[in-house]
């Protein structure tokens, strides 16, 4: 190299230095909008830096492009993995995508690399109260408290967690905490109003709804939980037309917050996926997809006694069936746990991952299933060997294939409630947003979203041969011993009456799900028969849910 092109190659890296050093204190110093445009012209011009790309980034998720912005933080992350802001900023907005569970590593990288990250140890709690892991987010949010000790954020938070326990005294003397603390904390408001409902209440839930609905200040998303409050005191009072309405406006005020991020044109919507799914394996020839005889000599994972999967749809039972089950002495349950990252990420990041699985082989599948036990364990299952292993994920008919294919020998439970009781109660209930819940907040989505996995789950049981057995939520309610039974001889169990002891047992789980309150309650009939006070409003789902209900044997629509 001549020292002419030596000296251009050292002016070119000097002047990318001021470029950067600019960009960096723009950003810092809250200049955000010339920072994003002078790191969009550096990175045009060929000024590739972590710093170029991490504001560019933020440029992408402040538009919403969040795959865009996802992608500049993997590639700033590959060139400086040793930051603990990138990784901080990655696992946002995987968060934002859905993507919980990958955001979940990026802010324990993050942790790992700088242990007094605050914002790392909050975003950590958020992610693992969105995968489930309520043990996991209560830690992280003590955490942030000893961190932090004048932060009132994490006590609204818990709170919060305390009342999806039912443990009410506790819920309200966090709240309460929380609000003496900063009268800001509008989430503690919310669990205040969760808790009047839930203990009787309701002349004060009443007081503390309006009042915050009457407060312009109340921030978008905390309206509209307290809209769907509001909508829970009308039902208890047996005002149903109204519960409706609340219920409805609530939903709309969500869907608009969220459209950009779960409805943006040309985006996959969760209905769509499965959709497609079905039609494939409608449409692929069975001996391709067959579990049947085919069996494997696994070597990977524990030595069970049964692998089962239980799945259906949310709002379904599930939640109570896999309590009840884990009361067994025989049994171990994981309650709605992402166990199939990886197998997902290999067949079905795009439209021929379905073809590659169909025709995947041993050698290709260990690994998968290697990863999918890796993950178990991390979950904190437990010991396995010689127990049935319960899996449980309402919305498992997507990962029918890969069951399939990974665990032939699998059997699997299959939930199903009243279709007209289900998406009621979805529509009803809160969840915390991704792709499929987004679905749950316009009654025909939800409607269309179940029909659409009902499909599915019919094509595999046709198509994949997997042991299958499906139990009726109102047959557990009204014949609990013979019901069970049934499902017991199925998983090659003996009974147990320790299993009606599980409404106690459940009060020491973490029930990560809105079923959690019910579940403690023990069985009881409030849940059948629900949709008949909103026979009106539910007529324009009718259509679609009829042939579910006469399927399933629920009479007419």
């Amino acid at each position: 190299m001549t020292t002419l092109e030596e000296t251009r190659l050292e002016e070119a890296r000097q002047a990318g230095d001021r470029i950067v050093a600019q960009v960096t204190q723009l950003f810092q110093g809250g200049k955000l909008a010339p920072a994003i445009d002078m790191a969009r012209a550096a990175l045009a011009n060929g000024i590739t830096h972590p710093m170029l790309l991490r504001v560019r980034a933020y440029g992408f998720e402040q538009n919403n492009q969040l795959r865009e912005a996802t992608a500049d933080l993997q590639q700033a992350i590959g060139i400086a993995p040793g930051h603990a802001t990138l990784h901080n900023a990655l696992g946002y907005c995987l968060g934002k995508l859905g993507r919980w569970s990958d955001a979940v590593v990026e802010f324990e990288t993050a942790i790992a690399l700088s242990p007094r990250f605050l914002a790392a140890q909050y975003g950590l709690a958020t992610a693992l109260d969105a995968t489930g892991d309520l043990s996991g987010s209560e830690a992280a949010l003590k955490r942030v408290l000893e961190l932090d000790p004048a932060n009132a954020a994490p006590l609204s938070d818990l709170a919060g967690l305390e009342a999806r326990r039912g443990h009410w005294q506790e819920a309200s003397r966090l709240a309460e905490q929380a609000l003496a603390a900063d009268p800001r904390q509008y989430q503690a408001l919310t669990t205040l109003a969760d808790v009047a409902i839930a203990t009787g209440a309701l002349d004060n839930a009443q007081s503390l709804i309006a009042s915050a609905l009457a407060d312009p200040a109340f921030p978008p998303i905390e309206r509209s939980t307290m809209l769907t409050l509001q909508g829970d005191l009308a039902h208890a009072r047996g005002r149903y037309d109204e519960a409706f309405r609340d219920y409805s406006e609530a939903n709309a005020q969500r869907r608009r917050l969220f459209a950009d991020q779960y409805a943006s044109a040309g985006r996959e919507t969760a209905i769509s996926f499965v959709q497609w799914l079905g039609e494939y394996l409608d449409r692929a020839p069975k001996e391709a997809w067959s579990a049947a005889g085919r069996g494997t000599a696994q070597t990977e994972g524990p030595k069970l006694a049964g692998h089962v999967f239980l799945i259906g749809f949310p709002r379904s039972g599930t939640t109570l069936l896999e309590n009840i089950l884990s009361s067994h002495p025989g049994v171990v349950a994981l309650e709605e746990k992402e166990t199939f990252i990886a197998s997902t990420r290999e067949y079905f990041a795009d439209d021929k991952g379905a073809d590659r699985l169909a025709a995947a082989d041993d050698a290709a599948l260990a690994p998968l299933r290697e990863d999918y036990w890796r993950r178990v364990a991390q979950y904190g299952a437990g010991a396995l060997d010689g127990k049935v292993f319960v899996d449980k994920r309402p919305l498992g008919a997507t990962k029918l294939p890969l069951i399939a294919k990974l665990f032939p020998d699998a059997k699997i439970l299959f939930a199903l409630r009243d279709p007209r009781d289900v998406v009621l109660s979805c529509f009803r209930r809160y969840f915390q947003l991704n792709p499929s819940m987004y679905e749950m907040l316009d009654l025909r989505g939800a409607a269309r979203f179940y029909a659409a996995t009902m499909t599915l789950a019919s094509v595999c049981r046709a198509k994949l041969g997997l042991g299958w057995l499906e139990t009726r939520h109102e047959a557990l309610i009204d014949d609990f011993d013979g019901e069970l039974g049934r499902i017991v001889d199925f998983l090659g169990l003996a009974w147990s009456d320790e299993v009606r002891d599980f409404a106690q047992k459940a009060k020491t789980r973490t029930i990560a799900t809105p079923s959690s309150v019910q579940v403690i309650k023990g069985l009881n009939r409030d849940g059948v028969g629900q949709w008949r006070h909103y026979r009106a409003q539910l007529a324009p789902v009718q259509s679609t849910l009829r042939p579910w209900v006469e399927k399933f044997g629920y009479g007419s629509a």
